[in-house]
């Protein structure tokens, strides 16, 4: 619940933003072409905002396995999770034990962050070619 707390602003105004991405005018042509509602959404809409739907969920994931935080003031008494791990080792001067930890850490981070690049050029063309 703290996470969904915690993250959601991350979320809404990401998916906000994708939203906005898909021109109104696009979605009044195909409504005046006789496509209903859902229909609209299925074939207009969400073509053009699911790279920024993508985007927004590897955003809040990136932020959700790197979050300390809360993970420390919330979880119950022998929880590790990977940040937490890291700080453990960090904090005791155990640097060569949290290491590992460290780098699966910074792995998943820039592989997320490559996906995210991919879905936000993939949003990037598809939004100019939808506006010419």
């Amino acid at each position: 619940m703290a996470y969904a707390i915690l993250f959601m602003p991350l979320a809404l105004v990401s998916v906000r933003a994708a939203l906005t991405q898909a021109q109104p005018r696009l979605e009044e042509t195909a409504r005046s072409l006789g496509l209903g509602w859902s229909e609209t959404a299925r074939r207009i809409v969400l073509p053009l905002a699911g790279p920024g739907f993508g985007a927004a969920a590897t955003m809040v994931f990136i932020a959700v396995v790197t979050e300390l935080n809360s993970t420390l003031l919330l979880s119950p008494i022998g929880t590790r999770t990977l940040a937490t791990q890291v700080w453990s080792d960090t904090s005791t001067l155990a640097f060569a034990a949290a290491a590992p930890y460290a780098a699966l850490l910074v792995g998943i981070s820039l592989g997320a962050s490559a996906a995210l690049f991919a879905l936000l050029g993939k949003s990037a063309v598809l939004g100019r070619s939808a506006s010419t």
